[in-house]
């Protein structure tokens, strides 16, 4: 199993709160993540216990795409096991509920 500590993105715990799509997106890169998905490893993503959010577009940047590949909150959770404070956990599963939200236009073409 690999292990990811988010601690490398914390500036040695000077960040608390883990945000930003465009960060996440960084750090879904910095972790070969689309490699994993590929290889189907199971990944353990360690969050540091100073770290107090992970915002939902953190999240979404960082696996949207292994949420939608997997297709279901079970699948991706079987690969990617999180070790994190437990208000950590809650914003995560949020974060899976929003990556696999469908979303609609609601423009009237």
């Amino acid at each position: 199993m690999r292990k990811i500590n988010l601690k490398d993105l914390t500036n040695n715990g000077e960040v608390r709160n883990l945000s930003g799509h465009e960060r996440g997106h960084a750090a879904r890169e910095k972790y070969d993540l689309d490699d994993l998905d590929r290889t189907g490893e199971d990944v353990c993503i360690i969050v540091p216990s100073d770290v107090y959010a992970i915002t939902p577009s953190f999240f979404q940047g960082m696996f949207s795409e292994s949420v939608n590949r997997a297709g279901s909150r079970d699948i991706f959770l079987n690969q990617f096991k999180f070790d994190a404070p437990v208000v950590v956990l809650k914003q995560i599963e949020r974060g899976i509920e929003m990556s696999l939200m469908k979303r609609e236009s609601v423009l009237v073409t």
